[in-house]
């Protein structure tokens, strides 16, 4: 348990470097996508479709932008757009063979470099840092 102000600004510090390293790993393997725009696949990856108002409460943008991102994710290839047989106003997006082929290539070289860092870690403690991540999503909100 964080006990002061320094713990706390320690860990905080953690926190942004970890982040930091993740944005810089997004950044640095596609040229081609934002990050944002790698969340949308993330996301559509794990939904299957999603409206643009469901895009765009999971990232926490605005409509108007969740709808230019999409376009551009369209023009590019990786995403479709649908209308809702009862609603032909509503759009569905879902990832084409492109987008889910573009995912599983971020998620496999994320998934080794995480495997290396947990490498230099004993299996108890890869354990332990397991549960206690766990522990700390477990208390913050969700908006996905």
């Amino acid at each position: 348990m964080v006990k002061g102000e320094s713990e706390a600004a320690l860990l905080d510090d953690l926190i942004v470097s970890i982040g930091r390293r993740l944005l810089h790993y997004f950044g640095s393997k596609s040229e081609d996508l934002s990050l944002k725009e790698i969340f949308v696949i993330e996301h559509l990856s794990r939904q299957g479709t999603a409206s643009m108002s469901e895009l765009a409460a999971g990232l926490g943008v605005p409509f108007t932008t969740m709808a230019s991102m999409v376009n551009r994710m369209v023009n590019k290839g990786y995403l479709e757009k649908q209308p809702l047989p009862e609603d032909r106003r509503v759009m569905t997006i879902s990832l084409t063979p492109a987008g889910r082929n573009i995912f599983d290539l971020h998620r496999q070289g994320l998934v080794a470099v995480v495997k290396e860092m947990l490498a230099t870690l004993e299996d108890a403690d890869q354990n332990r840092l397991m549960a206690l991540i766990n522990e700390v999503l477990q208390v913050l909100p969700d908006k996905a």
